[in-house]
């Protein structure tokens, strides 16, 4: 099974709002961590996907935006108060490292809670964390014998190359094989990764100096690796103007290179979002573009499995 990990903010909400009645309940679960004080948002994403049958994991005790900062976290309270949440949704557990003894310790008032890991966690709390529903760590993190020790984890990786300006992206990028690999292991019961957006959070992009399209792939033939394909904008790179303009040359590059190798994207919801946009000459604002990326990769990943 797949577990897109992802920032409750507007457009990864919108994402999997828009994805919920689209895709197979039993490829895919959400992990929702939110960020904003409101949960008004994440409420109305945990019915949507609860009316198709999918149950996500919803982060209580999270750790970035607003709640970087706040004093007093209700989260799971909040969801379980609303009609539209309440008992729809998995409680996760997030765990910095083995001194997080906090958060630890919430196992015992959410007994069927996940874990979420972000770093290794040390070989005494290995009882504690095989009574969780299930443990999403990075191998790359977490020490190999902690791991095979462990009864169901499912592997998540950062794995978008991200760049600290567009102009630097080139035309490809290697992004994970983790949908083939985590098979691997027996105790691996499914894989995640942060789509197109990667790990860090952030609460806005910058100026747009050169606007990218990030397309994910996953090749037809062994290894089945995945990749994604960068389309940028060509004119006006040195001035922060102009987005509108700049969208429509990366995505003219995107429709052409599409047409030129027809069936290396797959036919997704994002994809034919793109097309429309193209279509018609339209510039829906940067944050669209990045909801029909991650829409596009979200359903590419499930398509395969």
């Amino acid at each position: 099974m797949y577990y897109p990990i992802l920032k409750a903010k507007r457009h990864e909400l919108n994402t999997l709002y828009d994805l919920s009645s689209k895709l197979d309940s039993k490829k895919y679960k959400p992990v929702i961590e939110p960020v904003n004080a409101s949960l008004n948002e994440v409420l109305d994403v945990v019915e949507e996907l609860y009316k198709n049958a999918v149950v996500p994991l919803v982060v209580i005790n999270p750790s970035q935006g607003y709640y970087s900062t706040a004093s007093l976290v209700t989260v799971y309270a909040q969801l379980q108060a609303s009609a539209k949440s309440a008992n729809r949704f998995t409680p996760c557990i997030k765990v910095r490292d083995a001194s997080d003894s906090t958060s630890l310790a919430l196992l015992s008032s959410y007994p069927n809670a996940a874990i979420y890991l972000e770093n290794d966690i040390g070989v005494s709390s290995l009882g504690l964390l095989n009574s969780a529903s299930c443990v999403l760590l990075n191998q790359q993190k977490v020490d190999d014998s902690i791991i095979s020790r462990l009864d169901k984890v499912v592997l998540y990786s950062d794995s978008f190359a991200k760049k600290k300006r567009n102009a630097d992206y080139g035309n490809s990028s290697f992004y994970s094989n983790l949908h083939v690999s985590y098979k691997r292991r027996s105790n691996a019961i499914g894989f995640g990764d942060f789509t197109i957006m990667g790990e860090e959070f952030t609460e806005a992009g910058g100026p747009a100096y050169v606007v990218a399209i990030h397309a994910s792939h996953i090749d037809g033939v062994s290894p089945n690796s995945m990749q994604v394909k960068h389309f940028l904008s060509i004119t006006g790179g040195n001035v922060p103007s102009n987005p509108g303009g700049k969208y429509l040359e990366a995505l003219d590059q995107l429709i052409r290179f599409d047409a030129a190798n027809p069936g290396l994207f797959d036919s997704t919801l994002g994809m034919s979002e793109f097309k429309v946009s193209h279509a018609a000459g339209h510039y829906p604002g940067l944050g669209i573009v990045k909801e029909m990326s991650m829409k596009h990769h979200i359903e590419s990943v499930c398509n395969y499995i």
